[in-house]
């Protein structure tokens, strides 16, 4: 008989407890959204923009309807969301990837603008024809993709790009989920209506607007990759054709080419809308032919040469004692940025092929060594090797085996300017961490805040 009074004792207390946990922790996640919520209104509030004073009236209120508590979901688990897509992309995409997307800083971001879409993703993927640059010449256009909503363009450029790294075999692609997503996710947030207030203002089409957003609000945290990020949202419908910018533009045209078909499978005359894709599709390929012309003209391409005997582990093992290592206080020759990049001068890399070639009796390297057309085939080769890996970041075109970089101080300024090799600094046995602390010996180089891409030049 105690035996049964304790255990129903042991139950009662179990259920208070419940009754407890469930009162009071559902109210602190709700309270949490909330705040969430809000900080994104209240980062908006006061955005630091180079555009005239009435144009910043214009947008200053982004978020005038938040969502209220009866239009989010009734359980209040913050990964649980109203939209079943969203919880299928959710469990497929970001689950797997929760605690690196956590220790990068990416995660917040990533579901601040999943709650942005679940709350006001419903509206049309295109903003009306007089208000936005984006396909407004026709408007049977527009009428075919404001069937489209703004939530589902979103997912589909976010799978597009996810489908794009799995192509390319990326080594460890979940570094570089973060930033793929709040891209994505992101490019096109400036078309939900509270955030335009109405109205735009002249030089705030959607690009814009989404760029403000991701900068004032969503970003709470500073990281290098945020620049790339930001630039890419601003820019994703110019013609830019290499590095980030262009992975987002080609990964927005394929979801829109993709939503064509679906429009037509429906029955829609979506005819307009796939010419109009064929024809940028087109201009493209003609665009970057002009490309291949100017730069034969300029001149060709490093010929790449045999260096099938070469060890990129030993290459890079040649190569790490260099890294934040000054000469006589003024020179050196490889830095690391926490960007998670080593930047190699093109000489070292070329001087370390040519001892590795004598330390493995390769005399076919060393003929005309001292040449400045054989260093230029080594370090091409290398750069080749090495981007076949994934180690070499994709700014740098298939014609380069490098680029001119301004080496930026604490001011602004352009310390020094030079042509580098970057390579990810996970290629290399040392950690990033243990890189870094290097630069506390080396003065000038921990004077280096910024290396800003500068015009490309071809070695």
């Amino acid at each position: 008989m105690p035996g049964y009074l304790a255990m129903s004792l042991y139950l009662v207390l179990v259920a208070a407890a419940g009754l407890f946990i469930c009162f009071f922790v559902s109210e602190k996640i709700w309270r949490k959204k909330q705040q969430t919520f809000a900080k994104i209104a209240d980062s908006v509030i006061q955005p630091e923009i180079s555009v005239s004073e009435n144009a910043v009236a214009q947008i200053k209120t982004p978020l005038n309807r938040l969502p209220s508590k009866n239009s989010l979901p009734e359980n209040n688990d913050i990964h649980v969301w109203r939209h079943e897509r969203i919880y299928s992309f959710y469990q497929k995409n970001i689950a797997p990837f929760e605690k690196i997307l956590g220790t990068s800083g990416y995660l917040k971001p990533v579901t601040m603008l999943l709650s942005l879409l679940d709350a006001h993703g419903d509206c049309p993927s295109v903003i009306q024809a007089n208000q936005d640059h984006e396909y407004q010449a026709i408007q049977n256009v527009y009428d075919l993709l404001a069937k489209i909503s703004l939530l589902d363009h979103s997912l589909n450029v976010a799978e597009q790009m996810i489908a794009d790294v799995a192509r390319s075999k990326t080594r460890d692609p979940e570094m570089i989920m973060g930033k793929i997503l709040v891209a994505a996710l992101g490019h096109d947030i400036g078309k939900i209506p509270d955030l335009m207030n109405g109205e735009t203002c002249r030089k705030g089409d959607h690009p814009y607007i989404s760029y403000l957003v991701l900068k004032n609000a969503i970003f709470t945290e500073t990281s290098p990759q945020h620049e790339d990020i930001l630039s890419a949202v601003k820019s994703h419908h110019f013609q830019i054709r290499e590095g980030f910018t262009h992975d987002l533009r080609k990964a927005d045209q394929a979801a829109r080419e993709m939503e064509a078909e679906q429009l037509s499978l429906r029955g829609e005359p979506a005819s307009p809308l796939i010419q109009i894709l064929h024809e940028q599709a087109v201009l493209e390929p003609e665009s970057q032919q002009q490309m291949k012309k100017n730069i034969k003209e300029k001149g060709e391409s490093p010929e790449t040469i045999d260096l099938s005997w070469l060890d990129l582990d030993e290459f890079l093992a040649f190569i790490e004692p260099e890294i934040n290592r000054m000469e006589n206080n003024t020179y050196f020759r490889a830095f690391s940025m926490n960007n998670g990049l080593v930047y190699i001068m093109l000489s070292l890399v070329s001087e370390a092929v040519i001892q590795l070639a004598k330390r493995h009796n390769h005399a076919e390297v060393l003929v005309n060594a001292d040449t400045t057309e054989k260093k230029r085939s080594i370090e091409f080769t290398v750069k080749t090797l090495l981007a076949d890996k994934g180690l070499i970041p994709s700014f740098i075109g298939k014609g380069f085996s490098g680029a001119r970089f301004g080496l930026m101080d604490t001011n602004g300024k352009k310390k020094m300017v030079g042509i580098y090799m970057p390579v990810e600094a996970r290629a290399f046995k040392t950690s990033l961490a243990e890189m870094e602390k290097k630069k506390n010996k080396a003065s000038v180089i921990n004077e280096i805040i910024e290396v800003r891409p500068l015009v490309g030049q071809k070695k």
